[in-house]
């Protein structure tokens, strides 16, 4: 088997082994919108490697021209689905309309009145500029890049410059023969390995991320979106570890709904879920970015603030009490909710955060005791 042969096989077995596994992760985990078109460009991958081989074995100008119009279909579909992880936003058009020059342009660059020089050039020239901006908008804004994020960086800017260096290269064509050495040097020797790479470290970023979301589902209750006992005694851990590091006040409130039970009883478990649901996100409006709030179980919900006193955590929840009662939900009465408060400030003999919860539960039923619809702080900090 020729040389040829042999690597537009592996290119197409790749973009076939691809297409498969990225099938499978979007139909099982999630069908998230970039898996799909990462997909896509894939199994377009499959179809512009056969047209490569038709047109090599063939010497068919068509069907290079098809294999051009795949390799720019398939880089801007890679493209648009990174943009759509980033959550950034996407204007199809500005993908479309590009493409569509280059294509016609790549069409004439093999037709009769074309040139070498132009074959090599168009597309190495846009699909390379395409993974670079694709790979600077793989970069998130508001973390690190994570270790499979990093991989598929990388694979993106060696994948664009090799095809920038292949778009250099090309200037060096003088014939038929004569001046392709370089060219072909880059294309044998780079760029299978590239490709390959790049496929791998997209599969990775598919397994990380469906690796974050297990996490994300392990650590958050269902209902209301906030952390579950599992996530606040996690992020508890850390926040008293912190605190005591660097002398800072910790305040933990255990709040709950008055007369929950009785709720569910009368109005029926939806309105149960919307009464669960509208606390819960109250209470997350109520604290800053880096307070943590969770679901401790029922209708009880635990708040960590930081850098925060138990006097300043109770006004804090005096302010949420008051608004609890003017929720608008559509199967709670109006006026129908109230909510009861127990605070607890971190003290030198906590050690873990049920330490903080047996104070600021005797709290809370202290403040149920009183009449309910209340915010009490736990003795030993009042």
């Amino acid at each position: 088997m020729s040389a040829p042969a042999i690597l537009l096989s592996l290119l197409f077995g790749t973009a076939a082994v691809m297409t498969v596994a990225l099938a499978v992760a979007w139909l099982h985990f999630g069908r998230q919108k970039h898996v799909l078109t990462w997909t896509a460009s894939y199994g377009v991958g499959i179809l512009q490697w056969l047209a490569n081989a038709g047109g090599f074995f063939l010497q068919s100008r068509l069907l290079f021209i098809v294999t051009g119009v795949g390799l720019i279909a398939s880089g801007s579909l890679l493209a648009i689905g990174i943009r759509q992880r980033s959550g950034r936003p996407l204007h199809i058009a500005a993908f479309v309309v590009p493409a569509a020059i280059v294509s016609l342009a790549i069409a004439l660059a093999i037709g009769p009145m074309g040139s070498q020089i132009m074959q090599g050039m168009i597309i190495p020239t846009y699909v390379g500029t395409l993974l670079l901006v694709s790979a600077l908008s793989l970069w998130p804004r508001d973390r690190s890049l994570t270790p499979p994020e990093i991989a598929f960086f990388a694979c993106l800017l060696a994948f664009a410059l090799c095809q920038l260096a292949l778009a250099v290269s090309a200037t060096f064509i003088r014939g038929p023969a004569e001046g392709k050495e370089l060219y072909r040097a880059i294309l044998g020797l780079f760029m299978p390995t590239i490709y390959v790479g790049t496929a791998v470290a997209a599969v990775l970023v598919v397994a990380g991320d469906l690796a974050q979301q297990l996490r994300n589902q392990m650590r958050h209750d269902p209902l209301t979106q906030v952390l579950n006992r599992r996530g606040l005694d996690e992020a508890a851990t850390r926040a008293i570890a912190q605190a005591r590091r660097h002398g800072r006040a910790l305040a933990l409130v255990v709040c709950d709904l008055d007369g929950f039970k009785g709720l569910n009883d009368s109005y029926g478990h939806i309105a149960g879920d919307q009464a669960l649901k509208g606390f819960a996100g109250l209470l997350t409006l109520a604290v800053r970015r880096g307070d943590i709030v969770g679901r401790m179980g029922g209708d009880e919900f635990g708040l960590l603030l930081q850098d925060t006193d138990s006097a300043a955590a109770a006004d804090v929840m005096e302010r949420v009490r008051a608004e609890v009662g003017h929720l608008c939900l559509p199967r709670v009465p109006g006026g129908q909710l109230r909510a009861s408060f127990g605070v607890a400030e971190l003290v030198a003999t906590d050690m873990t955060l049920e330490d903080m919860v047996a104070r600021a539960d005797e709290a809370l039923y202290a403040a149920k005791k009183q009449g309910k619809d209340r915010v009490n702080i736990a003795r030993s900090a009042a």
